[in-house]
């Protein structure tokens, strides 16, 4: 685990498909980490995707946000999924107003469905 005052994570690894477990305040002074993170993950050998569990996130902001949504497109270009799990309340409804909860959870219809 790797704590950075505010916010942590974790890494298990799941047959090929890491789970990164974000715990605190994900904000603008964690959104470049995070990112970075996530995409490392996603590049990681013989990765097929990477799933987010958000269960211990207390706070997210739009740059959080936006180290999410970036994870998403680079999964997307490299032909990976990622995925995010478990989202508390508030950071979900964040999420729901701007309109990326089901395509983050992978609830969305696909286009062309």
């Amino acid at each position: 685990m790797t704590d950075n005052q505010i916010w942590a994570y974790r890494i298990d690894d799941h047959d090929g498909t890491p789970t990164v477990a974000l715990t605190g305040e994900l904000d603008l002074a964690a959104a470049d980490e995070l990112r970075a993170i996530l995409t490392a993950q996603l590049d990681r050998p013989a990765t097929t995707g990477v799933t987010a569990d958000l269960s211990g996130v207390t706070f997210m902001d739009s740059a959080a946000l936006g180290a999410l949504i970036a994870a998403f497109q680079h999964a997307a270009a490299t032909n990976h999924t990622f995925v995010i799990t478990d989202a508390p309340r508030g950071v979900r409804r964040i999420m729901e107003i701007a309109g990326i909860y089901d395509i983050l959870t992978g609830e969305a219809p696909h286009l062309g469905e």
